[in-house]
């Protein structure tokens, strides 16, 4: 094969590759769009409609409703119409769960401000079951709904591009200071201290719903002011602006 022929075969081959995994990423991202054709069956309670490939219990219209009312009740007011897509497996969890296989709910707001991707749900218990254990309290179901829905929010409030660029402590913290609450003071005086903030107490961000907390708190309950830092957490876990928020960095694991 001359030098010629040869660069032309790669330059093809290029192409075509490049074509392939640009339709696969377009692909996905429509069905993360819109994933009504992989899906059956329908409830809806409140602001939330679920889906699912099976039929659903009355219960699911009753967590509808519940997690509207703590939505409705948090910072950013009551929710705009969001769409819960239960994913048990198959295609679906390879398609919707590609950002994170392991993770039990996901959204993706830039592709979409109303699709919530959620695993294991057991609206009856009002628990998420893994591996045939239920994940214990506080993280129940309505907890992991209304910390996805609360990414969604934050989306309507702030814009799909300034979403992007919000730090990840105020994303994930200021989900779980909705769906748990402000951090009680025993959770900032183990953050100050430096001590392990256990996730089965404590919930899946116990350190950013601690440094969210203190930092509404510093900005006199200013959302806004809050979206706007761009400072990361410290080291192993400190909270922005430290000598304001007194927290020392954590020593082990959450």
């Amino acid at each position: 094969m001359s030098y010629a022929r040869m660069v032309r075969w790669v330059f093809r081959f290029s192409v075509t590759a490049f074509a392939l995994v640009l339709s696969i990423y377009l692909a996905t991202v429509a069905l993360i769009a819109w994933p009504a054709p992989l899906f059956s069956h329908e409830r809806q309670g409140g602001a939330l409609t679920f889906h699912a490939q099976a039929p659903l219990p009355g219960s699911a219209e009753r967590m509808g409703q519940e997690v509207t009312a703590l939505l409705a009740a948090s910072p950013l007011g009551p929710p705009e119409d969001m769409h819960v897509w239960l994913v048990e497996g198959g295609l679906a969890l390879r398609v919707f769960f590609v950002g994170s296989t392991r993770a039990s709910g996901l959204t993706y707001p830039v592709a979409s401000r109303a699709n919530i991707f959620l695993r294991h749900a057991d609206f009856d218990q009002n628990r998420l079951v893994r591996a045939g254990q239920a994940v214990p309290p506080p993280r129940t179901l309505s907890y992991y709904l209304v910390h996805e829905a609360t990414h969604l929010q934050l989306v309507h409030h702030a814009g799909r591009l300034a979403i992007t660029r919000i730090p990840h402590w105020i994303n994930e913290g200021f989900a779980d200071y909705v769906a748990l609450g402000p951090a009680p003071p025993v959770m900032v005086a183990l953050a100050a201290a430096g001590r392990p903030l256990p996730r089965d107490l404590f919930g899946t961000y116990p350190r950013e719903r601690v440094c969210v907390t203190l930092a509404l708190e510093w900005l006199g309950g200013d959302l806004d002011a809050l979206l706007a830092m761009r400072a990361e957490m410290g080291p192993e876990g400190a909270c922005p602006l430290v000598p304001q928020f007194a927290i020392a960095p954590a020593h082990g694991g959450t």
